[in-house]
C-alpha cells in the first residue's frame, strides 16, 4: 500500500515538473514567422510585399491601409519600406500607436497581448518592399530591431558609401559596436536614395550583421566615381564635404572618429575626398568661427582620437584574430566576411574582407590625439565611453546620497542623543528636586514629630508641675489646720 502512494506521489510530481519545463520552454521559444494574409484598402494585389525581395515594393496611396491577418496571434509586424518611411499608424485591438516616427527603412512593430488582426494606414502614402508577421517569443537574428541613432557616440565610423564599412573598417565595428557593446554610429558620406535603392537595404543588412545596433545616417552625397581627388574634388563641392562632417561630428560628440584611407585605399578619389575633409573637420570643428550655423545648433567640439584606415604614423594593429563572444567564437575577419555578403548587389567584385592584405581591417593610425599615443592596440585607449562615463557619474552621484543619507542619519542619532541626554538630564533634575521634595516633606514630618513629643513632654512637665504644686498646697493647708 505504501508503495502505491509513492508511486502516485511520484507520479504528480513528474507531472508538476513537466507542466513547468513546458511552461519555461515556451516562455524561451523562439519567434516563428507566421502565415498572413494581407489586403489593401483599395483592392490591388499585394504579392509584391510578400515575395521577400527589395527589386519589388507596392506604392500605398494617401490614406491607403493595409490590414494584416493570420490564423496566429500576430506579436510583431516587420516591415522592410522602400524609401525612408513617412509617418503612419498601426491598429488592432482597438488600439492604434504611431509608426515611422524614427524613419527607419527596416522597422519592427511590436504588437502587444497579440491580435489576430492589425491596420496600417498610411495618411502620406508610403512604398513597402516586404511585410512579415511574428508570434510571440525570442526574435530571429535576421529580424533587424534598431536603436535611434546615438546621442553621444563613443565612436563614429565615417564610410564613404555603403560596404566600405565592413570592408575597410570591418574591424572597428566587430571589435568595439558587437564585442565591447560601445556606442558606435556609422555615417555615410553617399546615399542611394536617388540611385541603385537596393544598397540601402544591404547596407542596413551588413550592419546588423556585424552588430551594429545604432541606426546609421547618410550624407545627401550621390554615389559617383572619381578616378583621384581632384576629380572628386570637382564632383562635389569640398567645403559642403567639410561642412557636413564638422556638422556631424558636432552632433555626435564622437570620442574616437575612424575612417578611412587618405590615399582611398586603391586609389578612388571619392575615399580621398572624405578622408581629407574628415582630417579638415576634426582640426576645425571646436573652432565655433567656422562653420557657425552648426556651431550654434550643436555647440563646438574637439574629438579626442581620429583614426585613418592604413595610416603609418602611430599605427596600431587591432586584435581580429581573436574569438569573439557575439559571433558565437567567429573573429573579426569571419564576421565582416559574413556581413559583407549581405551586400549581394556587390558579390560580382574582386573586393573580400581581410586582415593580411593590403586593405587590412586590422590597420590604422592615429592621425590626431588630445591625450596621448597609444600603446596597447586599442582605439578606446585613454578615453572613457560614455556608457562608463555615465556608470561612474551614477555611482558618484549614489555614493554620494548614500554619504548624505549616513550624515543625515548621524544627524540625527546625533540628535536624538542629545535629545535622550537632555530627557535624561531633564529626568535627573526632576528626580533629584523629587528627591529633594522628598527629603524636605521628611525633615518636616520629623521637625512636626519632634515637636508633637516636645509639646508632649512640654505638657506633661506642665502637668507634673501642676500636680507639684497641688500637693505642696494641700500640705500648706494641712499644716495650717494642724
Amino acid at each position: 500500500m505504501l508503495k502505491k502512494y509513492i508511486c502516485v506521489f511520484a507520479f504528480i510530481i513528474l507531472g508538476i515538473l513537466g507542466i513547468h519545463r513546458d511552461v519555461l520552454a515556451l516562455d524561451i521559444a523562439p519567434a516563428q514567422p507566421l502565415n498572413i494574409n494581407i489586403t489593401s484598402s483599395d483592392g490591388r494585389a499585394t504579392s509584391d510585399i510578400t515575395d521577400g525581395s527589395y527589386y519589388s515594393y507596392m506604392t500605398i496611396p494617401e490614406n491607403g491601409t493595409l490590414t494584416v491577418t493570420s490564423n496566429e496571434a500576430i506579436y510583431g509586424i516587420y516591415i522592410k519600406w522602400y524609401y525612408e518611411p513617412k509617418e503612419y499608424t498601426v491598429s488592432y485591438n482597438g488600439k492604434t500607436v504611431a509608426g515611422g516616427v524614427n524613419g527607419f527603412r527596416h522597422e519592427y512593430i511590436k504588437i502587444e497581448s497579440g491580435a489576430e488582426s492589425v491596420v496600417l494606414t498610411m495618411p502620406q502614402g508610403n512604398r513597402i518592399c516586404d511585410i512579415y508577421a511574428y508570434s510571440s517569443g525570442e526574435l530571429p537574428e535576421d529580424v533587424q530591431v534598431w536603436e535611434p541613432s546615438c546621442e553621444k557616440a563613443d565612436i563614429l565610423v565615417i564610410s564613404t558609401h555603403a560596404d566600405d564599412e565592413i570592408l575597410f573598417l570591418g574591424g572597428v565595428l566587430a571589435e568595439y559596436a558587437a564585442e565591447r557593446k560601445l556606442d558606435v554610429q556609422v555615417l555615410y558620406f553617399s546615399t542611394y536614395d536617388t540611385g541603385t535603392i537596393i544598397r540601402e537595404h544591404e547596407k542596413l543588412d551588413g550592419l546588423w550583421s556585424i552588430g551594429v545596433r545604432h541606426y546609421p545616417e547618410n550624407g545627401n552625397f550621390n554615389d559617383l566615381y572619381a578616378e583621384n581627388l581632384e576629380q572628386a574634388e570637382k564632383i562635389f563641392c569640398y567645403d559642403d564635404a567639410v561642412a557636413f562632417f564638422v556638422e556631424k561630428i558636432r552632433k555626435y560628440k564622437p570620442l574616437v572618429v575612424v575612417t578611412q584611407d587618405i590615399n582611398g585605399e586603391y586609389g578612388h578619389g571619392t575615399h580621398m575626398l572624405v578622408a581629407k575633409a574628415v582630417c579638415e573637420a576634426v582640426n576645425v570643428s571646436n573652432d565655433a568661427s567656422k562653420y557657425e550655423e552648426s556651431a550654434k545648433k550643436y555647440g563646438a567640439y574637439d574629438v579626442p582620437k581620429t583614426y585613418l584606415h592604413l595610416w603609418q604614423e602611430n599605427k596600431i594593429k587591432l586584435d581580429t584574430k581573436k574569438a569573439l563572444s557575439h559571433f558565437n567564437g567567429l573573429n573579426a575577419v569571419e564576421a565582416a566576411s559574413a556581413a559583407y555578403k549581405q551586400h549581394v548587389s556587390q558579390q560580382w567584385c574582386w573586393f573580400y574582407v581581410s586582415d593580411t592584405n593590403q586593405y587590412s581591417i586590422a590597420d590604422f593610425g592615429l592621425y590626431r590625439s588630445l591625450v596621448g599615443v597609444d600603446k596597447n592596440n586599442d582605439m578606446m585607449e585613454n578615453v572613457v565611453s560614455y556608457g562608463e562615463q555615465e556608470r561612474i557619474r551614477r555611482e558618484e552621484e549614489s555614493r554620494k546620497e548614500q554619504e548624505r543619507i549616513e550624515e543625515e542619519s548621524r544627524r540625527q542619532e546625533e540628535s536624538r542623543r542629545q535629545e535622550e541626554s537632555i530627557k535624561q538630564s531633564q529626568a535627573e533634575e526632576e528626580s533629584k528636586r523629587e528627591l529633594e521634595k522628598s527629603q524636605n516633606n521628611a525633615r518636616r514630618k520629623i521637625i512636626y514629630i519632634v515637636m508633637v513629643v516636645c509639646c508632649l513632654i512640654l505638657g506633661l512637665l506642665c502637668v507634673a508641675y501642676a500636680r507639684g504644686l497641688n500637693r505642696k498646697k494641700r500640705r500648706r493647708r494641712i499644716r495650717r489646720r494642724r
